[in-house]
């Protein structure tokens, strides 16, 4: 039998976090925790950690954490906005991101991530995301519409 951690790394393959080879460690309720391991890949043409490796990371954290976090009755997300700062890089090792809820609502959820190097334990980029709910359509006949005047 497989766990979510099983589910959620399988399905990434052919995706950009497959791409990327995101790894999943821990994922539930208001937390995701997961890491890769630095490859050239993930390298900019002037020789950085690329930016775009680092919101990809910390955006498909909350996103997974988002699908785990649903209130009930919603189907999925949609990523309303996103913000990362970044403070640092890293060139070596492997990169680890802890995204946490903090934000609950029946419409939007707010999560927030950290990104570290493994090597120095150094924070490299800090990242917010608010994620709009998406709910099932109301079906029309089930409810009484207003008429319009004559």
């Amino acid at each position: 039998m497989s766990t979510r951690i099983d589910q959620i790394n399988a399905s990434q393959a052919g995706s950009l976090p497959g791409l990327l080879e995101f790894r999943w460690i821990e994922a539930g309720y208001g937390l995701v925790r997961g890491r890769f391991e630095i490859t050239a890949r993930h390298f900019s043409p002037h020789g950085l950690l690329h930016s775009a490796t680092i919101v990809a990371l910390a955006d498909t954290a909350c996103g997974f954490g988002c699908l785990a976090s649903l209130p009930e009755g919603a189907s999925g997300f949609a990523t309303g906005e996103l913000k990362t700062n970044f403070i640092g890089t890293a060139r070596q090792g492997a990169v680890s991101c802890d995204a946490r809820l903090v934000h609950a609502g029946r419409t939007t959820q707010v999560w927030d991530a950290e990104i570290r190097s493994e090597v120095t334990g150094k924070t490299i980029a800090l990242f917010r995301c608010t994620q709009m709910l998406l709910y099932p359509p109301v079906n029309a006949h089930s409810h009484p519409t207003r008429s319009e005047p004559s």
